[in-house]
């Protein structure tokens, strides 16, 4: 009989570093694991085996790099661009967008490493890319294959009248007494729908006398294109001001005295040359906002309110004109990324920043602005991503993921290291990309540098920040290059770049994690690399071209097949099934650390004592064929013993998924930390809520 039977009901703290794993007294050691392979951790504490990877198209080029960036107008029409060596191509519900017949593309002059650094904002069909190498671009959709990649102008889309501006003088006043011969001076605007003012025309200008009574000059100009309303202007000692707007073509001065706090635009781009390419984008404020070039690493430029692509300023400077401004610190540290929360952060590499209109204004202008520095942790080079309210970030050094929101109590943004539970996930690595997935599980998808895939379930209303890790194919050799995550029937659907070795050949192959949701086990999809077939019963399964010369397993209308090699890119099935997902296959486990009972009155620790768990009770939901083990092993193993599910089901359907307890009797074994394995081979779900196992203590 068992002395005690420990309990873990959640796992919300997930793989825990080996530097942990004395630590008792930690709150989340109670809800950490020694390993966690290929699973995830829901918030609200149990783990599951991840789903597996659905093959969708192999890369253009798979000797080259290649980048994946997300493209989401609605709900409905969300797209994964893949941007290559020079071109572009679009993937829409996990399939390639043809053209007549053959992949379409878009041609660029990004290359395949340039590709690698683009930053990018979207705004309903426009996506802006920025490179410090390359001038602003913006790729625009017209259809799912027909896209446009334009040089952004940087100056105001409605143009003002053409030609000089006639000026007459309807109320001659020459001739009368006091009269002095004036020279007046006109320029016209022209104002779009959108609010948007042209530069001005032309000088129009008449010699006449507005100062005497019936004095008028009528200023006629021709008609803008998309122009709903003009305005004119007069000069005033050397500045032209307001002087009145018209819907017509012609305006009346009746002697209008100038408003020269209301002066006309002038042009200016500050991105017209090498050296001068921003580097981040990002919106902020209706205002769209570049910063950090070549010659400029500490700038910031932000458009015209509502006016995106249009830098252009007056003097004195009116409260919707272009902002410009510079960080002033002890160091030069170039801007990495910039993201609205709160006003603009910047994040740069040496320093974090908020910039806000100050506490007298609601916006940032030209005559609201305020730097306000936020620590000196500097930030890694991939983009940071927001999470709710909070923004997550990577550290320039030690691969140190950050949160980052505003504390009230503080009146300061704070946060904390995201990785000091698993640090030794990220020891003498950086990230090289991530994306967030907000639904089903608030899980974060990092790409490190070394290949390694990792997951973070992060949900900072419950104090939940789980790290846990993933491999694919043979031996873990799979490499992970890339992710985006995008929305597609109700989820946030994660998009891999995964580069294999595929039967002597390297190849880059793009790959889905599959919906996790499922109504029977025939619909479960665990395989890597995978293709569903669905239709008549058959046995010969065609269509595995990408996976040749690899030993791939199956499930089969709910049953699992085992060790076929692709060949010629087709299988055959020992059975015919109408519902099959086939590719490699994936192990997924988790190993509990060393149990503690020091929570038992009067027992004290047991951390270093001789112990044997000879009992495991697992509460599980929808979970089929897992293994359960105080060592570590393989199918055939010894050491795993197999949870035999068969009792009363029908033999001649496949075996339902199991809700509930289940228990366990593992092999016999006296050792000193208590921990469990429970291993999942095949591809069949599993679900772990708690485990609950019977400990036996030595005397």
């Amino acid at each position: 009989m068992a002395d005690f039977r420990a309990y873990q009901p959640s796992f919300t703290a997930g793989e825990l570093s080996p530097a942990l794993w004395a630590r008792v007294d930690l709150t989340k050691y109670g809800s950490g694991l020694r390993n966690a392979l290929n699973v995830f951790v829901h918030p609200h504490g149990g783990v599951s085996n991840r789903a597996g990877l659905q093959f969708v198209h192999e890369v253009k080029s798979s000797n080259k790099l290649t980048r994946l960036v997300k493209f989401q107008f609605n709900t409905e029409q969300t797209y994964i661009l893949e941007f290559g060596d020079n071109y572009i191509r679009v993937f829409r519900d996990g399939g390639l967008v043809l053209s007549g017949g053959s992949p379409y593309e878009v041609v660029t002059t990004y290359s395949a490493a340039d590709a690698q650094d683009l930053v990018f904002v979207q705004e309903a069909d426009v996506l802006y890319l920025c490179h410090v190498n390359h001038p602003v671009r913006k790729l625009g959709r017209l259809a799912d294959n027909n896209w446009t990649l334009t040089a952004v102008t940087f100056a105001p889309k409605i143009n003002p009248p053409a030609g000089t501006p006639t000026v007459t003088k309807p109320g001659n006043t020459s001739g009368q007494p006091g009269y002095v011969a004036t020279t007046y001076r006109y320029c016209v605007s022209a104002v779009a729908d959108s609010g948007e003012e042209s530069l001005p025309s032309a000088i129009g200008s008449v010699v006449n006398d507005l100062a005497i009574q019936g004095g008028i000059n009528r200023v006629a100009f021709a008609a803008a294109t998309g122009a709903v309303r003009y305005i004119v202007y007069r000069e005033d000692n050397g500045i032209f001001g307001y002087i009145g707007g018209t819907t017509g073509l012609t305006f009346d001065d009746q002697n209008i005295t100038p408003d020269l706090a209301d002066t006309p635009q002038s042009i200016r781009n500050p991105f017209n040359s090498a050296g001068n390419y921003p580097r981040c984008v990002t919106f902020i404020e209706q205002r769209l906002a570049f910063a950090s070039t070549l010659t400029d690493p500490q700038a910031v430029w932000m458009s015209q309110s509502a006016n995106y692509e249009n830098f252009g300023v007056a003097s004195p400077a009116k409260a919707s004109d272009a902002v410009t401004f510079r960080i002033r610190a002890r160091q030069v540290n170039e801007i990495r990324s910039m993201i609205a929360v709160r006003g603009l952060l910047l994040l740069t590499s040496g320093s974090e920043w908020i910039v806000t209109g100050g506490s007298q204004a609601d916006a940032i202008s030209p005559s609201a602005l305020k730097l306000d520095n936020q620590g000196y942790r500097g930030a890694a080079k991939v983009q940071p991503m927001v999470v709710g309210n909070t923004v997550l970030f990577a550290q320039r050094q030690g691969g140190v993921v950050r949160d980052f929101s505003y504390d009230f109590s503080q009146d300061s943004y704070v946060g904390k290291d995201l990785t000091i539970l698993a640090r030794h996930l990220f020891a003498g690595r950086q990230i090289k990309a991530w994306d967030y997935a907000q639904a089903p599980d608030s899980v974060v998808w990092v790409v490190l540098d070394n290949g390694s895939l990792v997951s973070l379930t992060y949900m900072k209303e419950q104090d939940v920040w789980a790290w846990t890790r993933h491999e694919s194919g043979p031996n873990g050799e799979a490499f992970f290059e890339d992710v985006a995550c995008i929305e597609e029937d109700g989820e946030d659907v994660p998009y891999f770049i995964v580069r294999r070795t595929i039967n002597g050949q390297t190849k880059r192959y793009i790959e889905r994690l599959h919906s996790r949701a499922f109504d029977t086990v025939a619909d479960a999809f665990f395989v890597d690399c995978g293709l569903t077939y669905s239709g008549a019963p058959v046995k010969a399964i065609n269509g595995l071209g990408h996976l040749e010369g690899q030993q791939v397993v199956a499930l089969s209308d709910g049953n699992v097949v085992r060790k076929m090699t692709v060949t010629g890119g087709s299988v055959t099935l020992p059975n015919a099934g109408s519902i099959v997902h086939i590719g490699l296959p994936m192990t997924s486990a988790i190993q509990t650390l060393d149990l503690d009972l020091g929570q038992v009155q009067g027992l004290g620790s047991v951390q270093g004592r001789t112990k044997s768990v000879p009992r495991v009770t697992l509460r599980v939901e929808s979970t089929r064929g897992i293994f359960i083990g105080s060592k570590d092993g393989d199918r055939e193993s010894p050491n795993l013993i197999e949870y035999k599910q068969r009792s009363t089901e029908d033999w001649n359907e496949a075996i339902g998924l199991h809700t509930g307890d289940i228990s366990i009797t593992p092999m016999w074994d006296w050792n000193t930390n208590g921990s469990m394995w429970v291993k999942q081979f095949d591809p069949l779900p599993m679900t772990i809520l708690a485990i609950m196992p019977d400990v036996v203590l030595g005397r």
